[in-house]
């Protein structure tokens, strides 16, 4: 079971971070406050909570409307749309249905593959039909993540995240537990994507889940990083992550025995989103990657947990 203490220490971490430069240079653009999870009170409480829509991936194929009608009467303030969405609807459609339903939308997972062409107009023209401030890319396959590859990405999002700051846009990177692994010489995905772009041009969306499941040092991680996780995914989990790691279980079986709803598991979320002001956090986004119906009462759960969190 991995206790309160496990999460802030990583005990057994088994990959090493490279130290990283501090994020010294220009504040990364400030926008959409009214919906940022800093606006807190005194009490130390998460006013504002999203969701991730590929939670209800599956409910949406049934029916689309109904279910981003779900996540706005369940209580949430906002949420996080990603690529499926408007390949239902047009871009236009759904902020018309979202605007209509009182749902807005700050944040939206893209694909890379839309930021690697010179030419990014497509991109920020979704993303402001949309009403986004951040455009996150939430994945990379398995077949671009050697060494080398990694720097290349991190060349294509820095200039990427230029362009789309000069747009009035950021651009963020949403990690998973391949990140932390050693690429040689203690090297991590992660260490080439903080230490080879610029703060300006780059924030980053931390998966509390992924990173504990890679037994990853999450006050190291801020630490070595300040300031540079505007985003997170409150997403819990419950089990030894070091099974995981003489295992390898697949996709499927780490969500259904890993992945809980928030609350339900052993991730002390209090003791992480104390360190807000050194993360740089802001947007508190919960996911369940393969929640149990009844669908509402999951979601329900994981908002009514991080509601209640006081630190």
């Amino acid at each position: 079971m991995l206790s309160r203490r496990t999460v802030l220490t990583g005990a057994g971490s088994a990959l090493t971070l490279a130290a990283c430069r501090k994020a010294d240079g220009p504040a990364a653009v400030q926008q959409g406050k009214e919906l940022a999870g800093k606006a807190m009170s005194a009490a130390n409480k998460i006013d504002k909570v999203g969701i991730q829509s590929y939670t209800l991936r599956a409910m949406m194929e049934e029916d689309f409307r109904g279910t981003f009608q779900m996540i706005k009467d369940v209580g949430y303030d906002y949420v996080e749309l990603n690529g499926r969405n408007w390949a239902q609807v047009s871009p236009a459609d759904l902020k018309e249905m979202l605007d209509e339903i009182g749902l807005p939308s700050p944040a939206a997972h893209i694909s890379y593959d839309d930021t690697v062409p010179a030419d990014l107009s497509p991109l920020i023209g979704t993303a402001k039909t949309l009403g986004l401030k951040y455009a996150v890319v939430p994945y990379m396959a398995d077949d671009q993540r050697s060494l080398d590859d990694w720097k290349r990405h991190a060349k294509v999002m820095n200039l990427a995240g230029q362009k789309l700051a000069d747009a009035g846009l950021r651009l963020a990177y949403h990690n998973h537990q391949f990140e932390f692994e050693d690429l040689g010489g203690g090297t991590t995905a992660m260490d080439i994507l903080m230490n080879e772009t610029a703060p300006e041009n780059l924030d980053f969306e931390l998966d509390i889940f992924w990173t504990n499941l890679a037994s990853v040092n999450i006050e190291t991680l801020f630490k070595r990083y300040p300031g540079r996780f505007k985003l997170c995914h409150v997403k819990d989990m419950k089990g030894d992550p070091n099974v995981f790691l003489k295992t390898n279980p697949s996709y499927e079986e780490i969500g259904q025995n890993y992945m809980v709803n928030v609350g339900e598991g052993d991730t002390d979320f209090a003791a992480i989103f104390a360190m807000n002001e050194l993360s740089g956090l802001e947007y508190f986004i919960t996911e369940h990657d393969q929640p149990k119906r009844p669908y509402e009462a999951s979601i329900a759960k994981s908002l009514n947990t991080v509601r209640g969190l006081s630190f």
